[in-house]
């Protein structure tokens, strides 16, 4: 999944973790501090949904659909942190992803009136899910699994999928966490340079 377009009222949400299943990972922020979840309500995943590209639009979900969509992106947050750690995920975890990836998706159609494709779904937002639990799968079966990485920000530890040649990357992003680090460094230099005696 990719962005399609941006909102001023969802500009919190990141779609910069390499993957669309990580990127619905990262809207809990600050994981590592003060966790903040940006999917709080029905309509907020709506949003989500849209700007992450989803096959088919999901007008009103449920609060039900929230839950159920809040468990599916713990069971990825859990499992992809497992194999970062070079542990093993949890069984439970793993078989909430794979019967999410079990639902169907969306079904284009040609409309007979515009000749538009439109997409169909008896159950939207869990046309969208699988969507998301497949590229869980993929992310964390595959034999590249070892370019799944946390954030060194101790505040931050979004997850993402390191696809720098070297495979070095240590930042979600450097423009936020790996600049905020810079900054941070400089400041301590500074510091201790002005302490030093003359």
């Amino acid at each position: 999944m990719t962005l399609k377009y941006s909102h001023p009222k969802y500009s919190q949400f990141r779609f910069d973790a390499g993957s669309g299943a990580l990127n619905f990972v990262a809207t809990v922020r600050h994981r590592g501090s003060q966790p903040r979840d940006l999917l709080s309500t029905p309509e907020a995943i709506a949003g989500w949904f849209r700007l992450a590209g989803c096959s088919i639009p999901v007008v009103q979900p449920s609060v039900q659909d929230l839950e159920e969509a809040l468990l599916l992106r713990e069971a990825i947050y859990r499992a992809a942190l497992a194999v970062i750690l070079d542990e093993t995920p949890n069984v439970d975890d793993l078989d909430r992803i794979n019967l999410a990836a079990s639902y169907s998706l969306a079904t284009p159609k040609i409309d007979a009136k515009s000749c538009g494709v439109q997409w169909e779904s008896p159950h939207p937002v869990r046309a969208c899910l699988a969507e998301i639990a497949r590229d869980s799968v993929m992310v964390i079966g595959d034999t590249e699994r070892r370019r799944l990485k946390m954030c060194d920000n101790q505040s931050c530890r979004m997850l993402f999928v390191d696809q720098s040649p070297a495979k070095r990357r240590r930042w979600c992003a450097m423009s936020l966490c790996g600049n905020r680090e810079k900054i941070r460094t400089h400041r301590q230099r500074k510091r201790g340079a002005g302490n030093e005696c003359i």
